[in-house]
């Protein structure tokens, strides 16, 4: 699988904060689009749940470090937030 970096994170982050702290994937979707200027591939969507979801204790996959995201409806909503 693709290796999620520092710079995917910040920029995540950043996205949340536009968005005003949490939003459903399919806004962090949009939102991303708006900053890049171009529709993002199924591929790239993947990449961004990968990334919060590794950076999330309430997700399965938390990297164990870095618990930056938390799940705003609890898991399997699809809606997240900054700590």
């Amino acid at each position: 699988g693709s290796k999620i970096n520092a710079s995917d994170v910040l920029f995540t982050i950043q996205t949340l904060k536009n968005l005003g702290g949490k939003a459903h994937y399919s806004k962090i979707y949009e939102e991303y689009e708006n900053v890049i200027g171009y529709k993002i591939t199924k591929n790239q969507q993947a990449g961004i749940r990968k990334c919060i979801e590794t950076h999330s204790s309430d997700s399965d996959v938390f990297n164990g470090k870095d618990d930056i995201f938390y799940s705003v409806y609890g898991k399997g909503n699809g809606v997240w937030g900054l700590r």
